[in-house]
């Protein structure tokens, strides 16, 4: 089955686990991407064009929650546009003596929020360490309300906590162990 792109943004912005599916659609919907660039960026292995891909489908989840993605083109072909420029960006990584330009689709600056500017940094093994030395609970609530846009009464229900109050208590502990993690790394 298609999906269309009205289905994809409603239920993207919708958060919890109508977003989680939809990215899923989404992903697979578009995968073929891969597949159909391997002669157009040969510099890249295979497992270069799946990080690309991967790249490309989490910037446009967030362009789309953030309301960045205005339609002015098809989904389809604003992702494709992402995954070009994230190919390019592994191209140049690896051959640091490039000097071709492309024109980057702008991505919204972030919140304040602690996760957000984690997440849209650089630094994304950092941030998957972090989370990982949290601890699974942690980890699940912060990628569960920050990523995936559950509410608390979502996740509390996912991972068995009594209700929603208990969910954001563990949460503000969580991100001030994370908020802690970065400023010891950064000194």
């Amino acid at each position: 089955m298609q999906y269309t792109d009205e289905y994809f943004i409603a239920e993207i912005q919708a958060g919890g686990s109508r977003q989680e599916q939809s990215i899923r659609r989404l992903y697979e919907q578009y995968f073929s991407m891969v597949r159909q660039n391997r002669q157009k960026y040969r510099t890249l292995d295979q497992d270069d064009l799946l990080t690309a891909y991967n790249s490309a489908v989490i910037a446009l989840r967030r362009q789309l929650v953030n309301g960045v993605f205005r339609g002015d083109s098809t989904i389809l072909t604003y992702l494709t546009r992402i995954f070009s420029n994230k190919c390019i960006d592994l191209i140049r990584q690896k051959n640091t003596h490039s000097t071709e330009s492309l024109e980057l689709v702008p991505e919204k600056a972030g919140d304040d929020d602690l996760l957000h500017r984690l997440a849209q940094s650089d630094q994304v093994k950092q941030a998957i360490r972090y989370l990982q030395e949290l601890g699974e609970v942690c980890k699940q609530i912060l990628l569960d309300s920050e990523y995936w846009g559950y509410s608390s009464e979502e996740i509390a229900e996912r991972i068995g906590f009594a209700n929603a109050g208990s969910v954001n208590s563990k949460k503000y502990s969580c991100l001030q162990k994370l908020r802690q993690m970065m400023t010891n790394s950064s000194s």
